[in-house]
């Protein structure tokens, strides 16, 4: 119990540590990548969609440092299988944290009426959300067949906390998709949709690495050795990286038809 004790207040401090002002280049840097003018509308939508997601990401990245460290025992804190959170993990969960946070707090006021929602994702995020989906349901479905073979499967509930969390994953996907557009000045307007598309990129992309990491606990893929796994691994981080800082234009409404 020290240990755990020891991490929360690691994850207290980075919180509170990353709750601070936001340096006016890490809003100018976000601008940037979304083609996006920093007007007194957009600033504080920006400035505090930043804050929110860092407040939530930097304690998640710190518990997973730590806890994988051998200095702090997985066990020892009284969770089962011996199992670890690596730096990654924590962070996504991070992620998914700070999504409902904003997603908890919806601004008062109008909406403006659209006939479509926005389309927030590039084809290629959505090729890692729906891919992510299908490895971590494929390596649940694995773990399953197994374990009623007989088969000792101890690592399975872990296998179905991460088919929890993909599923969560879609669903706050499709959250950010169908959320009220606020009826507001097209520069506001423009910095919400901006940063539900960021969002919206990370969780896909962020989503296909956390299910073929957590994945790896029960698919048989794991006796070929770490050669195989990093072949496969090193591409996908680099693909989902690339793709979640990618920029997209973000359009509202039916797609257009062919004449």
């Amino acid at each position: 119990m020290l240990s755990l004790a020891v991490v929360a207040v690691l994850m207290a401090f980075a919180a509170r540590y990353w709750s601070g002002p936001v340096h006016p280049q890490r809003i100018t840097a976000f601008a940037r990548r979304h083609a996006l003018a920093i007007t007194p509308g957009a600033e504080p939508v920006v400035r505090h969609y930043l804050r929110t997601t860092r407040v939530w990401r930097a304690p998640g990245l710190v518990a997973g440092l730590f806890l994988t460290m051998p200095l702090i025992p997985f066990t020892d804190l009284g969770l089962p299988f011996g199992m670890s959170i690596d730096p990654f993990s924590g962070w996504f969960l991070g992620v998914l944290g700070a999504e409902l946070a904003i997603g908890s707090r919806r601004a008062p006021g109008p909406v403006a009426a659209v006939t479509a929602p926005p389309r927030l994702l590039s084809p290629q995020a959505r090729a890692f959300l729906y891919g992510g989906a299908a490895l971590s349901a494929a390596s649940l479905l694995i773990g399953i067949g197994v374990a009623l073979t007989g088969t000792p499967s101890p690592a399975l509930p872990w296998t179905g906390v991460g088919a929890a969390v993909t599923g969560g994953t879609l669903l706050l996907v499709r959250s950010l998709r169908l959320r009220p557009i606020p009826a507001a000045p097209a520069d506001v307007v423009a910095a919400v949709l901006a940063t539900r598309s960021r969002s919206a990129h990370t969780l896909a992309t962020g989503n296909a690495v956390f299910a073929y990491a957590w994945g790896l606990v029960d698919v048989p893929m794991t006796a070929w050795g770490d050669l195989p796994v990093g072949v496969v691994g090193l591409p996908l981080v680099v693909g989902a990286f690339l793709t979640g800082t990618r920029q997209w234009a973000i359009t509202v409404g039916p797609p257009a038809t062919r004449p």
